[in-house]
């Protein structure tokens, strides 16, 4: 069985800032027990469920399976600073997720760096504001 950190080729352990291909070893990754038990990365999954606080456990798994993040692509490490109020933001796994209403899905990294900057200038926000007042 490998570990239970290793996903899609990456070590998505709390213990890194973000998912990494970097400290990956397929040997312990994908070995037994013992020897990804001994890994510096390896965290053991109950502790830190036990970390959690109630309201954060029982959103997390709310989030997950209604958004279905890939973090690879998906979690950004600082808290998008955008002004778009179609822009929705959630504290995720250590990172955060950001959500355009208008499309309807999750954004990708690259995507949010675009909304950070180019907001205003989006089609998507003035589809948005167009929306809005239609609704009125």
């Amino acid at each position: 069985m490998p570990c239970p950190w290793y996903r899609g080729g990456l070590c998505t352990s709390p213990k890194l800032p973000k998912p990494s291909s970097a400290v990956i070893s397929p040997t312990r990754c994908q070995g037994g027990k013992a020897e990804y038990v001994a890994c510096q990365f390896y965290v053991d999954p109950e502790s830190g469920r036990k970390q959690r606080s109630p309201l954060e456990a029982g959103m997390r798994p709310a989030i997950a399976e209604q958004l279905r993040p890939y973090p690879p692509i998906h979690l950004v490490h600082t808290r998008p600073r955008s002004r778009c109020p179609f822009m929705k933001v959630y504290d995720y796994s250590g990172g955060y997720l950001a959500q355009c209403r208008v499309l309807n899905r999750l954004l990708t990294r690259s995507e949010v760096e675009i909304c950070d900057k180019y907001w205003s200038s989006c089609p998507f926000y003035k589809l948005g504001l167009n929306q809005k007042t239609s609704e009125l």
